[in-house]
């Protein structure tokens, strides 16, 4: 018999779970899209991604950053520029990406060839 909390432990070390925590999230695939195209500053970001709030683009920045995914900088001029870019670690992810869009695509054709709605599923 499994103990109490035995699954929760077993999904924390899960390597699919792990991954997924790190990329959920409405506005990380975008994020990582878009970081994925060069070094681009908070606003830059903001305008690339009409409908986000400051708040949760804050947000989602600072959770791929504590996971080592996107790294921030702080440029001194006239006024403070932060910049954001894809670590290392990070442009991994992009075969993952790649292959989730290639997903994305062909799910979307089944379902418009089945017609139905994507928002209902």
């Amino acid at each position: 018999m499994n103990k109490p909390g035995a699954s929760y432990t077993e999904r924390e070390r899960c390597p699919v779970y792990t991954a997924i925590r790190v990329i959920e999230g409405r506005w990380k695939p975008m994020i990582f899209r878009r970081l994925g195209e060069g070094v681009l500053g908070f606003g830059e970001l903001r305008r690339a991604m009409p409908g986000v709030t400051i708040k949760v683009l804050r947000q989602q920045l600072r959770q791929l950053e504590a996971h080592g995914v996107v790294t921030r900088s702080v440029e001194q001029r006239a006024t403070l520029r932060v910049r954001y870019r894809l670590t290392p670690h990070g442009r991994t992810l992009g075969p993952v990406f790649e292959s989730l869009w290639a997903w994305g695509v062909a799910h979307l054709a089944r379902l418009d060839d089945a017609r139905i709605d994507p928002r209902k599923v």
